[in-house]
């Protein structure tokens, strides 16, 4: 009997504090900043474009407008301003996405941009659980996938090469016969003459070991004049 008391004071308190939680604005707002600060924390350690700051304030906007939305709309239209929080959290996306030469870098950070959003929005209309495990995914997502994604990078690495040689000396179907004695899938891209100069643009594709040996080949061989190489971003 004292067992069944004491868990239902607990459970008692516990409905009591959530309630509170749900009642006062500025609590959910210290939420949603610090489930902004520790999702931050992850693309900030990286370096990213959008770092801790900008995932705080995306969470914390959206948990905002969100109270905001069902506070003006009561009771008939309670998402007309929650509605346009995708609209703007797309704009910021779309900003953090870079277009290189030969690949596309920070799609991952606008992925993760659009995760604060929705972890902010949950904040807003209470749904603590649902945030929690939305935090706790992302988190997963990015930090323990990245090993799993790095072990596969050994296995099956993507690599841009711009090559520069002198055709008369070294013809580009010499390379690739060495991309094949290395069992390195590639395609060829895009092929320059500039008067005694030839630039030849491989994506090559292969385990970690094989193109290691290409790379040593390309930096011991005379005849390659210059060589870059753009690996492809996470």
């Amino acid at each position: 009997m004292p067992t069944r008391t004491f868990a239902g004071i607990y459970f008692q308190m516990m409905k009591d504090v959530l309630h509170i939680i749900e009642e006062d604005q500025i609590l959910k707002v210290l939420i949603a900043l610090v489930m902004g600060v520790l999702l931050g924390l992850e693309r900030e350690y990286k370096r990213k474009a959008a770092g801790m700051r900008t995932m705080t304030l995306i969470c914390m906007s959206s948990t905002v407008f969100t109270i905001l939305s069902a506070e003006l709309g009561y009771p008939h239209s309670a998402d007309r301003v929650a509605s346009n929080i995708l609209t703007g959290v797309g704009f910021i996306g779309a900003g953090v996405i870079f277009k290189g030469d030969y690949s596309i870098d920070g799609i991952t950070t606008a992925a993760s941009i659009w995760i604060a959003a929705a972890i902010g929005m949950a904040v807003g209309m209470s749904e603590y659980l649902l945030a929690a495990s939305a935090l706790a995914g992302a988190l997963i997502v990015l930090i323990v996938l990245e090993f799993v994604e790095r072990k596969i990078a050994d296995i099956n690495v993507k690599r841009y090469y711009t090559i520069f040689f002198h055709e008369e000396k070294f013809p580009h179907i010499e390379v690739e016969n060495i991309l094949q004695g290395f069992n390195l899938k590639y395609k060829r891209m895009m092929i320059i003459r500039k008067e005694h100069i030839v630039e030849v643009n491989y994506a090559v594709r292969g385990s970690h070991e094989k193109m290691e040996q290409f790379d040593n080949f390309l930096l011991t061989n005379s005849n390659i004049s210059q060589y870059e190489i753009q690996a492809n971003p996470s």
